[in-house]
């Protein structure tokens, strides 16, 4: 692979026939005075450099000049594909917004609960790029990866069910559009925490999580709530109202964790019980470093050499060479 470090240094070729146009003209005008001392060839040998060392300095002055020019634009070789070990993680958070959030089974609800996890999950991975999805029918991106805490820790304690524009879970959306949001960058962990109840209203979040780790992407699950259920508290104002059925009973709302079971065992991750507390964050320690381990990348990186030094002092010898050359007098 060949590479021209500084090629806006190619300009300056157009200086090489600008100087030979300048010669041309100089040497006419002299061939013109040495034909009116006499004739030309008898004159040029005792007055004049001979014609055929005349040009041979020529040619040694510009493709000395040639030589150096090229030094300038720094022409580099080489390029080599190695196996390196992934040295960084990207950890999108996906948060759920559904209404069944709102349930309190888990005090003071659902979604507090989410809400406090994140801001302590970031508080244990500080180094670590992170990013916020919620969604809920559908995804948004709240925050791309980044490494501002607060600003995750801001964006979390906003979400609300209400900012939602489509109700409903579809636990695919979240996972479709974190593969979309993790950075191009090879050699990264790329790690997805679905956080959710797991009502999954739209299907295909099994389908996702395996595409997503064909892209190299570990679906983590966090379930939010009690086997027992709760019922889901309405958005509307007033008190005691919950939301009910079509025949009007009102709707037990129960963490799904048999399917976040098998997301995280298609993304090759692992469902994680919130109500183990600090001992949570040290699974996930461990489990992040046999990702580390098994993580490794093939990266095609550039290991270019500069090869400026031959072509200066060529130009360098060529330019010695044309001044030993003497010119008579």
């Amino acid at each position: 692979m060949i590479q021209l470090d500084q090629s806006v240094y190619f300009i300056l070729l157009l200086i090489i026939p600008f100087i030979w146009l300048l010669s041309y003209v100089k040497q006419k005008n002299q061939d013109k005075q040495i034909s009116a001392w006499g004739d030309k060839n008898v004159v040029v040998q005792n007055i004049h450099t001979l014609p055929a060392k005349f040009r041979l300095k020529s040619v040694l002055f510009f493709v000395g000049m040639l030589f150096s020019i090229l030094a300038l634009v720094n022409p580099q070789f080489g390029k080599r594909t190695q196996k390196v070990r992934s040295s960084s993680s990207e950890i999108i958070l996906a948060l759920d917004l559904s209404e069944s959030m709102l349930a309190e089974d888990v005090l003071p609800s659902r979604l507090s609960r989410a809400q406090l996890w994140i801001s302590q999950f970031v508080e244990r991975f500080p180094s670590e790029k992170v990013g916020l999805i919620s969604f809920a029918g559908n995804a948004h991106l709240q925050s791309p990866l980044t490494t501002d805490i607060s600003t995750i820790k801001l964006m979390s304690s906003l979400a609300h069910p209400s900012s939602i524009s489509m109700q409903g879970t579809s636990l695919s959306a979240a996972i479709e559009l974190a593969t979309k949001s993790f950075s191009s960058q090879s050699g990264n962990h790329r790690i997805l925490i679905l956080i959710s109840d797991g009502e999954d209203h739209e299907g295909e979040a099994l389908e996702a999580a395996a595409a997503a780790l064909r892209k190299g992407i570990h679906v983590f699950t966090v379930p939010i709530g009690t086997d027992e259920g709760a019922k889901i508290p309405q958005l509307v104002q007033g008190m005691g109202k919950y939301k009910t059925s079509a025949n009007g009973e009102q709707i037990i709302t129960k963490p799904n964790r048999k399917l976040l079971r098998e997301i995280a065992s298609k993304g090759e991750g692992q469902m994680l019980d919130i109500s183990l507390g600090e001992a949570v964050f040290d699974i996930l320690k461990n489990e992040f470093s046999k990702i580390a381990k098994k993580d490794i990348a093939m990266q095609s990186f550039d290991d270019y050499e500069s090869y400026f030094q031959y072509l200066l002092i060529f130009g360098i010898i060529l330019f010695g060479i044309e001044i030993c050359i003497g010119r008579k007098k």
